[in-house]
């Protein structure tokens, strides 16, 4: 028996998230957190209380001080997470997510206009004041939150050989050698299986068109006379 290709798509996909999470209430929350980004301005308020009310002065200290920057690998232990702004804080250390999550709840609880920006790699906050810079500017925004929701378009500067780079440094490159040993290893294993299937099929087939064999009676002795037959 051959899987059929539909199959083994599903074997893949589900290898896949199995090696890279574990725990799918992971994935799940991270998709429900980028839907409706938890900007909560209750839960960084003391925070708030503590910093000045110029945007530019908060965000250094969001990203010096605050959420230092790290890999979701080495926080969360999955290639990606979105989290709240109270798991970011809790973490004290994140990546992007983390710290755009945290740097608007703060410039909410302080009353100032912001606004969430994403492209293809990057998330980050724009305010009133904000200067661009090379990751975070007009030409790379893929999507920008406006009216309760993300609203998507195509960027106008992107480079497929840069945006490549970009993701195996920030998905693979720190991806613990055991879970790349296991996704690897199972990706060349599902082939593996299915040829053998294949190959078990086909003999069992073969098997089956042989003709039956020849199962040898008993002889007859007949004696006519004296002679015997």
């Amino acid at each position: 028996m051959r899987f059929s290709r539909p199959a083994l798509a599903l074997f893949v996909v589900l290898w896949v998230v199995v090696v890279l999470y574990p725990d799918p209430n992971v994935l799940w929350r991270s998709i429900r957190n980028i839907q409706h980004p938890d900007v909560n301005a209750a839960a960084v308020a003391g925070l708030a209380r503590t910093l000045p009310n110029n945007p530019r002065l908060i965000e250094a200290a969001v990203e010096q001080r605050i959420v230092p920057y790290a890999y979701d690998w080495q926080v969360n232990g999955v290639p990606w997470y979105f989290p709240s702004a109270a798991e970011a804080l809790h973490a004290g250390r994140g990546d992007c997510e983390s710290r755009a999550i945290v740097l608007a709840s703060i410039l909410k609880a302080k009353g100032i206009p912001y606004q969430l920006r994403m492209s293809f790699d990057h998330i980050w906050v724009d305010y009133p004041g904000k200067r661009p810079n090379a990751i975070e500017n007009n030409g790379l925004v893929l999507a920008e939150r406006k009216n309760g929701h993300f609203v998507f378009h195509w960027p106008k500067q992107f480079h497929l050989g840069q945006e490549i780079s970009d993701q195996l440094a920030i998905y693979w490159t720190p991806m613990p050698g055991l879970r790349k040993g296991l996704l690897l290893g199972g990706l060349a294993v599902i082939p593996l299986l299915n040829a053998l299937a294949a190959l078990a099929g086909k003999l069992g087939g073969q098997e089956a068109q042989l003709p039956p064999a020849a199962v040898p009676g008993r002889r007859r002795r007949l004696t006519v006379g004296t002679q015997r037959v």
